[in-house]
């Protein structure tokens, strides 16, 4: 790619959502963009999966801002006002025998025309939604690639390029170079890896810091995705449980060690499925099969599960880790940076995954808005990093709350859960008030957020200034976050936060 005085040029690889989504932002700032992408088509081998995309607010809104939201594209996505809870299954060991005249149905949910163990269910505040401008809308993923796709290709034909089928096998972080395969050598001004966790570029710049992708450590949890089909769901009789049951639809199913998550997705209101299990150690990817069945993973459970699950199609088994935290997003050149999946590795399947990665995008899009000048992309590279690390950070530790909270083992804490999410509905009240306050706090933190706001926040702070005294024109970083554990607070008598390892 040569030089252009219209902007910088920037190399962007992998043709993920965080590709393809800053591949947008950098164009509506003016740059030239060239996507690498390694398998031969949009999606590559995953497309077959074409799994569950869950947008929040905070990455809906972005997508709102970029006119994205037409008729046409609200179509291909399933609303989610809230959700539903259920007890995966019932403690039934001889150590909570005793204990099992605290739950109203002791065979609930076991045998046929039982009821399932209901919980509560919490309902997204309208003010919340109004306020953040955004509502929660669940894509297939291939449909939100190729809504990304075709807008960072609309009438750009000379600033956004993507190639297929261009696997980058090399990256020179001081010549700011990528070396594809085929052999061809691409020049940028700046190099953005949007690869994901194991992907070429933060393997690059882990092996800066003297670490590989074995610094990932597994944390116990694997889990299963899939969708099932709604005709299946029709014909199988589960239509009243999982479409019928209220004006919700999504469903929450917890137990110990397990849970179950389940949301209509796509124009189809398919249900996406995710199986959150201790059950499995396959350190599997989006695209291949899982070595175990989703029926043998999840344990004794309710009827209506029993009979959902056979009918997943497109099962993969992803390994929850704990991820090596990159000191630097930026390598030691200045020139190359990674966003996204490999930036700060998420949850899988979590909740806030796709948003995080729109709200990286309209960042380094924006402030890169204020420059043409290639001298000064270290700088900005740097700024990226510094303003959306402790958020990242944060946003993932909330996930994997989530999904503590729903996999809590048996015993005070589990019982706690239950009984507080009961009691909350006896009120009338949402499942979540309590002693779940703190996440639904959370929630309108997340939300509310507006990344191409922050990033004007920092031009105006910092960036339309330069500091003569530091390498790159901007100060050394303040550390990372150190958040308080919400697992932690919810599942504890004491009410003081207590600080939680990172991630």
């Amino acid at each position: 790619m040569g030089a252009s005085t219209a902007g910088l040029t920037f190399i962007i690889v992998g043709a993920s959502v965080s590709g393809l989504a800053s591949a947008i932002s950098l164009k509506k700032s003016g740059h030239n963009v060239l996507v690498l992408e390694k398998d031969p088509k949009l999606g590559g081998a995953a497309s077959g999966f074409n799994g569950c995309a869950r947008i929040c607010p905070n990455g809906s809104k972005i997508l709102l801002d970029w006119d994205l939201l037409h008729p046409e594209t609200k179509a291909k996505s399933a609303p989610m006002p809230g959700f539903t809870f259920f007890k995966r299954a019932v403690p039934r060991s001889l150590a909570y025998c005793f204990c099992l005249t605290r739950y109203r149905l002791v065979n609930a949910g076991y045998t046929e025309g039982s009821k399932a163990d209901f919980l509560g269910e919490n309902r997204w505040n309208e003010d919340l939604l109004f306020e953040a401008r955004g509502g929660y809308m669940q894509f297939r993923h291939q449909d939100l690639m190729r809504i990304l796709y075709d807008e960072a290709m609309r009438d750009s034909s000379s600033q956004v390029t993507v190639r297929f089928g261009a696997e980058v096998v090399n990256i020179d972080c001081e010549a700011c170079t990528v070396t594809l395969r085929s052999g061809e050598v691409h020049t940028a001004d700046a190099i953005i890896g949007a690869d994901g966790a194991r992907g070429i570029v933060r393997q690059t710049l882990m092996e800066e810091e003297g670490e590989s992708l074995a610094s990932d450590v597994p944390n116990g949890l694997t889990v299963y995705s899939a969708i099932v089909p709604k005709a299946l769901v029709y014909e199988n009789g589960l239509a009243p449980w999982f479409y019928e049951y209220d004006d919700i639809g999504s469903s929450i199913w917890v137990g110990p060690d397990r849970s179950v998550w389940i949301f209509p997705v796509g124009h189809e209101n398919d249900l996406a499925v995710s199986v959150y299990t201790t059950d499995s150690t396959q350190d599997g990817t989006w695209t291949e099969p899982p070595e175990k069945r989703i029926t043998d993973v999840i344990g004794k459970c309710d009827i209506r599960l029993k009979k959902l699950l056979p009918l997943a199609r497109n099962v993969t088994c992803v390994q929850m880790k704990n991820p090596y935290s990159l000191e630097s997003w930026v390598s030691e050149s200045g020139r190359v940076v990674v966003l996204g999946e490999a930036a700060h590795p998420t949850i899988p399947a979590g909740l806030h995954p796709y948003s995080i990665a729109l709200e990286d995008a309209v960042f380094i899009g924006k402030i890169f808005s204020h420059t043409k000048d290639p001298q000064r992309v270290p700088e900005f590279l740097y700024a990226f990093q510094e303003n959306r690390e402790k958020r990242c950070a944060r946003i993932r530790d909330i996930d994997l709350e989530y999904v503590q909270a729903c996999t809590v083992p048996l015993g005070p804490m589990h019982d706690q859960r239950d009984a507080g999410m009961r009691a909350n509905h006896a009120a009338g009240r949402n499942a979540m008030e309590g002693d779940f306050q703190q996440m639904l706090d959370e929630f309108g933190i997340v939300f509310g957020y507006n990344a191409s706001d922050d990033a004007d926040e920092w031009w105006i702070n910092w960036g339309r200034f330069r500091n003569p005294n530091t390498e790159h024109g901007y100060g050394e970083t303040d550390g990372r976050l150190r958040p308080t554990s919400f697992i932690s607070s919810v599942t504890s008598s004491a009410t003081e936060e207590t600080e939680c390892d990172q991630c």
